[in-house]
């Protein structure tokens, strides 16, 4: 009885250790390291069309988003939409972000109107996500 159930788990190991290699072998692909052109050529063409299409916007129509339903700064010649971080009241002055609305605030952003000096790396950071464009010259 023993030889039989040993030879029934002999052959169910060969028989499921030649199907596991196959499998394997036929699954199994090795990375590529490099890119494939086609993919290097569309990256580089996406990314100068990219470049290609920043918007640009004047300052007259920048003035027109100057509510704090529809906030637009120009800080350095950039253009942000600060709508939704206006809308979500966590701006440390509170309020005082409207003043910067529909016009170029780079000067009350690198100097308060408070006293308290320019607006730290962290809200430099934040601006990231918030820009629209950049200004028209």
């Amino acid at each position: 009885m023993k030889k039989i159930i040993v030879g029934i788990l002999a052959a169910g190991l060969l028989t499921g250790g030649y199907y596991y290699y196959s499998m394997s072998s036929e699954t199994t692909q090795t990375p590529s390291t490099s890119p494939s052109p086609t993919n290097s050529s569309s990256d580089a063409a996406s990314e100068s069309s990219e470049l290609a299409t920043i918007e640009k916007y004047t300052l007259e129509e920048v003035a027109t988003h100057k509510s704090k339903e529809d906030c637009w700064l120009v800080l350095e010649g950039k253009i942000y939409d600060v709508t939704p971080y206006v809308a979500s009241g966590f701006h440390p002055g509170k309020e005082a972000i409207l003043m910067g609305c529909g016009k170029d605030a780079t000067s009350l952003f690198n100097n308060r109107p408070n006293g308290s000096g320019a607006h730290s790396d962290r809200a430099r950071k934040m601006l990231s996500k918030y820009y629209k464009g950049e200004l028209a010259q």
